[in-house]
Formats: structure tokens, sequence, C-alpha cells
């Protein structure tokens, strides 16, 4: 489902492409730049039986466009707080991925985004196993916003591997919100 939902991003982004030619201007919307991004977000932990933990992240962006509306992602961050609730605590260790993102630009300034593709997920926990490493798809949707001179910021949730927890199935995703620079 993930792939299929990555692929149609790609797609309605390649198709956006053509159709926003209108609004482009020159700049960086017609020479894509590689660029580098910082987030600041909420991990969501979702465990059967157990109230919902949100330990603190950030998140290092590393992109490479191919094209107007096509670019490859790496990311990798780690937790910046834990969080408890109910006798219960869990903490982000590590995350990293590898995406594909496809963008819709809706005008010269604001595209909406579709990623896909392959993450890692470390969390430490006081209950359970006391720790995890999930790896597997992972997708996710966004906004970006052209700030000019190179500067931007960004809005998105992604979906996380899921995983088990000592026979106790849980999913995660993230909030993001921040900033990026292009090169």
């Amino acid at each position: 489902m993930a792939v299929a939902l990555g692929l149609a991003g790609a797609t309605a982004a390649i198709a956006g492409g053509y159709y926003d030619s209108g609004y482009a201007r020159r700049g960086a919307y017609d020479y894509p730049s590689a660029y580098v991004g910082l987030s600041l977000g909420s991990l969501r932990y979702s465990e059967d039986g157990l109230d919902t933990l949100t330990p603190t992240a950030a998140l290092l962006r590393l992109g490479v466009p191919v094209s107007r509306n096509l670019a490859f992602e790496v990311r990798a961050g780690g937790g910046l707080a834990d969080s408890s609730h109910g006798g219960y605590t869990a903490s982000l260790d590590t995350i990293y991925g590898a995406y594909v993102k496809g963008s819709l630009p809706l005008g010269p300034a604001f595209s909406l985004y579709g990623v896909g593709g392959v993450a890692g997920v470390t969390m430490h926990r006081d209950f359970g196993y006391s720790s995890s490493r999930d790896t597997g798809l992972s997708f996710g949707l966004g906004a970006d916003i052209n700030l000019g001179g190179g500067a931007g910021i960004n809005l998105e949730w992604t979906r996380l591997p899921s995983g088990n927890n000592a026979g106790y199935d849980y999913t995660s995703s993230m909030a993001t919100a921040g900033v990026t620079w292009r090169f």
C-alpha cells in the first residue's frame, strides 16, 4: 500500500508539474537544487493496551532533486526528550530513512508532497522488551512553503515502521515542522 501511495504521489507530482508551468518564475523553482533541512517533532507511539506516548525528536534531511517534482531524500535523527504516561516511559534513540519525494506545486511559493521509502526506528522503553529496532516501509504527506532566498519551512506527517513488544502490537508515526535551505 505504501509503495502504491508513493507511486501515485509521484505520478500526481509529475502531472502537477506540467499543469503548474504557468506559475513558474525564474529562480529556485526553475532550477532544482540540493537542500538540507532540520525538523523538530513528536513521535506518536501507540501500543495495544497503553496510552499513547509522544517522545520528541530532531531530524536532519538531505535532498537531491532529479526534477522540479521529484527528489531523493535521506534522513537521520534522534530523540530529544522521552515521554511518560501512566507509569510507562518511552524514548526515541535513533531514526533514519531513505525516501522518494514527489511534489505538487500549487503556486510559486507553496507545494504539497508525498514521500515513500524505507525507515528504521530504535526505541527504548521501561516496559515489555526494553528496546526495539524496526525497519520497514514508511510513507508520509507534507507541505513546503518557499520563503525566498533559498529558505523555506515545511510541515509533515510520516507513518513509521510498526512492531511487537512482548506480544503487544504497536504503531508509530511522527509529525514535524522544520526549516530548509537550498544550495
